[in-house]
Formats: C-alpha cells, sequence, structure tokens
C-alpha cells in the first residue's frame, strides 16, 4: 500500500509537471491566429491609437459647438453676503449706516440680439466640427492603406520564400539527375563541384527570405496590434482580378468621397461663418436683464428678518462699440486672410489628390502589361528548364547552363511576385484616395 501510495504521488507530479510545462509553451507560442485582409483591418482600427487621438478632436470640437450655444441661454447667478462696516466716518452721508449689512440675490442675464455674432460663431464651430469628422475619417482610410500594405509586404515575403525554397529543391533535383547520369558513365568533378556550389548558394536566399517573412510578420503584427509572439497565418493572397479603371469615375470619387478634402472644404466654410461673426462684432448688442436682492441693515450681528428688504429691478441693455483701438476690425481682416489660405489649400489639395490618383492608374496599367509578360516569361522559363534537366541527363547540357535556365525561372516567378504586390499596393493607393474598391467590378 505504501508503494502503490508514492506511485500514485508520483503519477500526480509528473502529471502536473507535464501540464505545467504545455501551459508554459502556449504561452510562450502564443496563440494562432488565421486573418483575412478584413480582419487585419478591424483589428488594426481597433488598436490605432491616432484614430483614437482623432476621435477625441472630434469630441472636443463637439463640445465647442455646445460651447458656443450656451451664449443663447439665459445666465443666471446667485450671491449671499454679510458685512461688518466696523469702521466709517461719523458724517452726514454715512448718518443711516449700521455695523452690519446682510444681502442675498438673483441677477438673470439674457443675451436679447447681436446681429448674428452668436449663431454665426456656432455654425462656424459646427462647421469645425463636421471637418474634424473627416479628418478623423481621413485617418482611419490611413490605416485601413498601412494594414493592407503591412499585409501584401507579409505575403509579399512569403511567397519569395516559397520561390527561394523551390529554387533549393530544383536544385537538389538536378544533383539527383546528375547522379543518375554518372550511374551510365564518367561526370567530371567540375560538374560535380558546380552542383554542390548551385546548392549551397540557395541556402543563404532561402534563409535571407524567411528573415524578411519574419521581419514582415512582425510589421503586421505591430500593425494589427497582437503580442509578437503570436503566430498568423494568412487566409488571402494577392487580389486575383484586376479590371480597367475608369479614370473620370474615379477623379469624381476623390472629390466626392476623400477625407481630406472634403474637410479643406469645410475649412472655407467655417471660415465664412467666422467673418460673418467678426463683422457682427461692429454692431451694438441687446441684452435684457433682471435683479432680485434681500438685505438689510442692522446693528446686530445677526441683523433679523424685520430689518431684511427686497429689492428688484429689471431692464434692457445696450452695448454698442464706439471706439476699441480697431481690434474689431483687425480680427476681421485676420479672418478673411484665413479663408483666403482655406481656399488655396483646397485647391492645392485637390490637384495634389488628383496627381496622385493619375499616378497611381497610369502605374496600375503599366503593371497589368507587366504582369502579363510575367506569366509569359514564367511559362517560357519553366519549359525551357524542364528542356534542360533532360538535356542534361542525357549529357548534352552543362551544369552550368542547367543552373542558369533554373535561375532565370526563379527570377521570373520573384518578378511576378513583385509585380502582383505592386498591382495590389496601386489598388489600395486608389481605394485610398477613392474610398472605392480599385478591384471591384
Amino acid at each position: 500500500m505504501k508503494i502503490k501510495g508514492s506511485m500514485t504521488l508520483l503519477c500526480v507530479l509528473f502529471a502536473g509537471h507535464v501540464l505545467a510545462g504545455n501551459f508554459s509553451f502556449a504561452q510562450e507560442a502564443g496563440e494562432a491566429l488565421s486573418i483575412s485582409i478584413d480582419d487585419a483591418v478591424a483589428m488594426a482600427l481597433e488598436a490605432s491609437e491616432d484614430l483614437k487621438l482623432k476621435d477625441n478632436e472630434v469630441r472636443r470640437k463637439g463640445s465647442l459647438r455646445n460651447e458656443e450655444k450656451s451664449y443663447l441661454f439665459p445666465k443666471i447667478m446667485g450671491e449671499v453676503g454679510w458685512s461688518n462696516n466696523f469702521e466709517y466716518p461719523d458724517i452726514s452721508a454715512t448718518a443711516a449706516t449700521k455695523e452690519y449689512h446682510a444681502d442675498a440675490g438673483v441677477t438673470i442675464s439674457q443675451t436679447v440680439f447681436t446681429f448674428g455674432r452668436i449663431s454665426h460663431s456656432i455654425s462656424a464651430a459646427q462647421k469645425a466640427l463636421e471637418s474634424s469628422r473627416y479628418v478623423k475619417e481621413g485617418t482611419k482610410q490611413e490605416v485601413i492603406y498601412n494594414t493592407k500594405i503591412a499585409y501584401f509586404s507579409t505575403y509579399l515575403a512569403s511567397r519569395i520564400l516559397s520561390v527561394a525554397d523551390e529554387s533549393y529543391q530544383n536544385a537538389l533535383k538536378n544533383k539527383e539527375i546528375l547522379e543518375g547520369r554518372s550511374s551510365g558513365g564518367r561526370v567530371s568533378k567540375y560538374d560535380n563541384i558546380k552542383i554542390a556550389s548551385d546548392i549551397a548558394s540557395r541556402k543563404p536566399a532561402v534563409n535571407n527570405a524567411r528573415a524578411d517573412l519574419a521581419s514582415a510578420m512582425e510589421t503586421l503584427k505591430v500593425v494589427i496590434g497582437v503580442g509578437s509572439k503570436n503566430l498568423i497565418e494568412l487566409k488571402e493572397g494577392f487580389w486575383e482580378e484586376y479590371p480597367d479603371l475608369a479614370r473620370d469615375e474615379l477623379a469624381l470619387a476623390l472629390y466626392n468621397n476623400q477625407p481630406e478634402i472634403r474637410s479643406l472644404a469645410k475649412n472655407i466654410e467655417e471660415q465664412e461663418y467666422i467673418i460673418k461673426s467678426k463683422k457682427a462684432t461692429l454692431y451694438p448688442e441687446v441684452s435684457a436683464f433682471a435683479t432680485w436682492n434681500h438685505k438689510g441693515d442692522s446693528v446686530d450681528a445677526s441683523i433679523g428678518g424685520d430689518n431684511m428688504e427686497d429689492y428688484g429691478v429689471a431692464g434692457l441693455k445696450v452695448s454698442i462699440p464706439v471706439w476699441l483701438g480697431g481690434i474689431s476690425r483687425e480680427k476681421l481682416y485676420q479672418a478673411k486672410i484665413d479663408k483666403e489660405d482655406a481656399e488655396l489649400l483646397y485647391k492645392q489639395g485637390g490637384e495634389e489628390y488628383l496627381l496622385l490618383l493619375d499616378k497611381a492608374i497610369n502605374e496600375y496599367r503599366e503593371y497589368k502589361k507587366t504582369l502579363e509578360v510575367n506569366k509569359e516569361a514564367i511559362r517560357l522559363a519553366e519549359e525551357s528548364f524542364k528542356y534542360s534537366q533532360e538535356l542534361l541527363g542525357s549529357g548534352q547540357l552543362s551544369v552550368t547552363d542547367l543552373n542558369d535556365a533554373e535561375l532565370q525561372l526563379t527570377n521570373s516567378k520573384i518578378n511576378k511576385e513583385l509585380t502582383l504586390f505592386k498591382l495590389n499596393s496601386t489598388l489600395a493607393v486608389i481605394e485610398r484616395l477613392t474610398l472605392m474598391r480599385g478591384n471591384d467590378e
């Protein structure tokens, strides 16, 4: 029984050790994630500090608009005071003064008419709020674009690694062909050395491609906000369809949808209302007021209710800016300059974004042509390589020529992957500019 109990204890300890080891390994390895482009975008938007900062700016602009609205409402102020007139001259003017004074009252003021100063300020604040929303949307599109580039870069790195590994496997296959030929006759020492050299020369390319993939994967993890220990599997690759693009349609979408351009347009509207608000400060302002006080004096510190009386007054007040040293006109002049700047920025922004769009469309069209050339180059290189392998087996081709054929095939495959990356990156640029999926039919 004692031995049996000891064995049970050992089993429990062993199982606990295994479970703890598995748990530790799971912590070190991290969670395995299989993500699509849309998944990556959603995760990046959730993790983006820039987007959160822009969201705070939108809320701040909303608060500033509400602050401007507050000037439309009455202002109510209450005041309570108690004072001790411990010293005053004994003259006729102070004959009715007593040692203690108490005062409690309420004052209400309401702006009645300002020639549009308040309403235009509210409108300007509203336009600033709308502009900040477009800025936030622009930041969102920037995050989406950067995420897609990171995703495509990672996929490109994985494809380059695959091509490099295929090249390495081809070199091994070439060695097998050479060994098969040697069984039927003599193979030169040079060929054996050359084939070994070809195999060795491909290992660094595989290692470098693996390092590039790891680097791209780490960048993607940072962009989407996951830990470096997490394992990521890409569910998607490059887009498969590359339709023709209608430049005029995309240009129209640019002006209608591009958040930065729409934000600049809202800035112009904001400055227009600011100018109107500044003009209104040159005119009188009418306000109403009412005050009620309950106050009294006494020789006793407690004063007492019998000594307190009610007082009330109400009226209208007209404030006329007769001469303020020219400050109002200078502020109006500055507002007009700000509007001119806003108009120039809008024009400049539109031209720059249109130029970016035209460049992206032209590059896209050229990359489409290049892709067709890449496909044809791969087809011919594959035929050449397979035929070269047959010739090597029969002794009609040198190892050097076979290696050249294989490298040509590898380079053609890499060029195709690079072209696909450029195509997809360019489509991502077009989508960022127009908010339209460039690969949609």
